[in-house]
């Protein structure tokens, strides 16, 4: 497989200058397993197969930060066609050189910068004075574009590059920008954005009217008639005289068998008769009571009239019924 002369001479120079990391791995084991990915990186990129290569370069970085490492990352991507991400990592690895103190590093790291600049492409993503929204968030691939850095030239890769803007309370805006292999200069302008909807509120849903529930039949009662009350109290009445008369019957007829006056005799065979009399108007009365009670006929009444009323004495409820 035959090599450009560029490639042979950044081969060349990381064989002799970038040769191994420098120890700044947080553990043995980090840099043990950063020199093996770091060795097998090289060996790929000698055959070629940067797309194999570069990966691991980036994964030995990472376990250990070396500038070394960070260059042949740098040539690796370089070859690969990445000029972009070759020309921020070569940049850093200036910065990084200078720290170490190797000018040799830092030269060689200026020259491909030097080399790589006119092979860039950029965008620039501009805010129209439209979209300028406070709050308004700019994003290259998922990476945060500040205020300062709008309207600035951004290397980048070939390929698909994504643009979003988001503001509150505006639909956000997304496009897609196609950067070529050759050298290009592409803008993206951020327009107006339109302002989002406001929430739709459902609708109410009517409710569905319930139908009353019918009222309960009034209750069946049996209410106690008056004839029964009447004869009640009229036995009542029966009982106390009949109660009073015997008192006094045997009050006479213990007179009379004291004095065997024919007077008290005649008294007390009258109050006889009459206790007698009593006794059986009482039982009569009784008996008569009992049957109204227990033949009283069933009855449907509404709910208003089963409510007590007042009596005109106000001494109680008022009673109603039927014979």
């Amino acid at each position: 497989m035959r090599h450009s002369p560029d490639f042979v001479c950044l081969a060349l120079f990381a064989a002799l200058v970038f040769f191994a990391p420098s120890s700044r791995a947080q553990s043995p084991t980090g840099v043990a397993l950063a020199e093996t990915l770091y060795q097998q990186a090289r060996d790929l990129a000698s055959e070629g197969r940067y797309d194999e290569a570069c990966p691991k370069f980036e994964e030995s970085y990472r376990l250990d930060p070396a500038t070394g490492t960070l260059l042949n990352l740098a040539s690796c991507h370089e070859n690969q066609g990445k000029f972009a991400s070759a020309w921020f990592e070569y940049l850093d690895a200036v910065t990084m050189a200078r720290r170490d103190g190797r000018p040799d590093r830092v030269s060689f790291a200026q020259g491909r910068l030097s080399e790589l600049d006119p092979k860039l492409s950029r965008l620039t993503i501009v805010v129209s004075p439209a979209a300028d929204y406070p709050g308004l968030e700019l994003e290259l691939d998922g990476a945060r574009i500040g205020p300062a850095a709008r309207g600035v030239q951004t290397p980048v890769d070939p390929g698909s590059h994504v643009v979003e803007a988001r503001a509150p309370g505006r639909q956000s805006f997304k496009e897609s920008v196609e950067i070529g292999k050759a050298p290009e200069q592409k803008t993206v302008t951020i327009p107006e954005l339109a302002a989002t909807a406001p929430p739709v509120v459902p609708l109410a849903q009517p409710k569905t009217k319930v139908p009353a529930p019918e009222p309960p039949p009034p209750p069946r009662e049996r209410p106690v008639p008056t004839s029964a009350y009447v004869a009640g109290a009229v036995t009542a009445g029966l009982l106390v005289g009949a109660v009073v008369t015997g008192a006094i019957y045997l009050d006479r007829k213990g007179a009379y068998e004291e004095t065997g006056s024919k007077g008290a005799y005649d008294t007390a065979r009258t109050l006889g008769f009459v206790n007698a009399g009593l006794w059986i108007g009482a039982a009569a009365g009784v008996g008569l009571t009992t049957y109204f009670y227990v033949t009283r006929p069933e009855e449907q009444r509404s709910l208003a009239a089963t409510r007590p009323r007042r009596a005109f004495s106000d001494a109680g409820l008022a009673l109603a019924g039927r014979f």
